[in-house]
């Protein structure tokens, strides 16, 4: 596949909270070998927070302030941009990205460097669900999603259109990991 693209590949992992995202790009990403940045982590790195520690806080506020979001999504950027001139083939970005004006960065940015690919994972409510429940056992859990939060994302969030002007993928990850990752393949192969 990497031999295939005359430049790096970017590609975007992103949708509601407890969309499968998270696992999805982490599974794709060691699959390949490529960075993941995780908007999570790389939030609670840019506050001093431990990954796994839990801000149940109301949405859009302290850690989730609309200006620690734009905070974290230019030091991912930064980063994918890093990893990009290392000589790195791909670099995956795992996060909501729920705004047409958030993917439009990630391809301002990126121009010209990588070829830039979007999958917009969604699932039914009850897999939500389900995922937020499995979620709240996990001492290693590094979102901090719930269903208030899902709700209220969902309220705001902009489903991309192929208006947006880039390779886009919609996956529903109700299905196992091995054929949504197959899934991906196809969908970057083919691009």
């Amino acid at each position: 596949m990497p031999g295939k693209m005359a430049k790096p590949l970017l590609i975007v992992f992103f949708g509601l909270t407890g969309s499968g995202k998270s696992y999805l790009a982490q599974r794709w990403s060691a699959a390949r070998g490529y960075p993941c940045f995780n908007s999570d982590q790389v939030r609670k790195e840019l506050a001093g927070e431990a990954p796994q520690s839990r801000h149940h806080v109301p949405f859009n506020e302290g850690l989730y302030s609309p200006e620690m979001t734009s905070h974290t999504y230019g030091e991912m950027l930064n980063r994918a941009a890093a990893a990009l001139s290392r000589g790195e083939a791909g670099v995956v970005l795992d996060g909501s990205y729920g705004s047409e004006e958030l993917r439009r960065q990630v391809v301002e940015a990126m121009a010209g460097r990588c070829t830039v690919c979007f999958v917009h994972c969604h699932c039914s409510e009850s897999v939500v669900k389900a995922r937020f429940q499995l979620r709240a056992a996990d001492s290693q859990a590094v979102s901090d999603g719930r269903w208030e939060i899902y709700l209220r994302q969902k309220e705001n969030f902009a489903v991309p259109g192929r208006g947006e002007g880039v390779p886009l993928l919609h996956l529903d990850t109700d299905d196992q990991a091995e054929a949504l990752c197959a899934q991906v393949d196809r969908f970057v192969e083919s691009g």
